[in-house]
């Protein structure tokens, strides 16, 4: 079974650096490149998404050579629909972070990684990263997060990892999921307290989980 791990919006495949060395062969996917219409993936493999990388990951379920996901912090759909019960951020924010973003790029991306839970320590190497991706390519990632509506195209063993705290995207959103998508196919796994950048905080945990579905797969 090999790996693939997608990236969050503004984020790079670097994001992941502590969850290189798990034991598996390992393949990396950057958002951007997959809203673009890349999606090469090995054989058999796990996806392991992150935020915007976990919608995406939803999204490429209709691919075979997918045996299992594994959804960090993420969703089917950022902004929040009341018709649909559906938990999220509300609707209207889309305009206000474009607004923000087009009038100091820097200054708005500090202040999102700052609310992601970004300490003194790593805020500096996220805004680089963050450098990777033109301002077009943001904003087309934030029109997918808003805009599209992911409903997956077949079930398949799903594991959910999201911070209780993540005030980027609800944790109901991960239980949304699980429970409107993979009744009986997936496990939600809250992480008590933790906020919404999970590969930085708890890489270790996301290592577990991949060795879990791993065997899950193949039991």
């Amino acid at each position: 079974m090999e790996i693939v791990f997608i990236s969050g919006w503004a984020t790079s495949s670097h994001v992941w650096d502590s969850i290189r060395n798990i034991g598996y062969p390992i393949h990396f996917l950057e958002w951007n490149d997959i809203i673009s219409g890349s999606t090469d993936l090995p054989a058999s493999c796990i996806v392991v998404g992150w935020s915007l990388g976990g919608q995406l990951a939803l999204e490429m379920l209709n691919i075979t050579e997918i045996k299992g996901l594994i959804l960090v912090s993420s969703m089917c759909c950022i902004a929040s629909s009341e018709a649909q019960c559906r938990p999220g951020v509300k609707p209207s924010a889309l305009s206000e972070i474009t607004s923000m973003l087009l009038k100091s790029r820097t200054g708005y991306l500090k202040s999102f990684f700052r609310e992601c839970g970004a300490t003194r320590d790593n805020l500096p190497l996220l805004i680089n990263q963050s450098f990777d991706f033109s301002l077009e390519e943001l904003q087309q990632g934030l029109d997918f997060m808003f805009k599209k509506v992911v409903k997956p195209t077949r079930s398949l063993p799903v594991m959910l990892i999201h911070g209780t705290h993540d005030q980027i995207i609800p944790f109901e959103c991960s239980t949304y999921i699980a429970d409107r998508f993979f009744s009986g196919s997936a496990s939600v796994i809250p992480v008590e307290g933790a906020g919404h950048l999970l590969p930085l905080t708890h890489p270790d945990l996301i290592i577990e989980g991949v060795m879990e579905l791993e065997k899950r797969i193949n039991s």
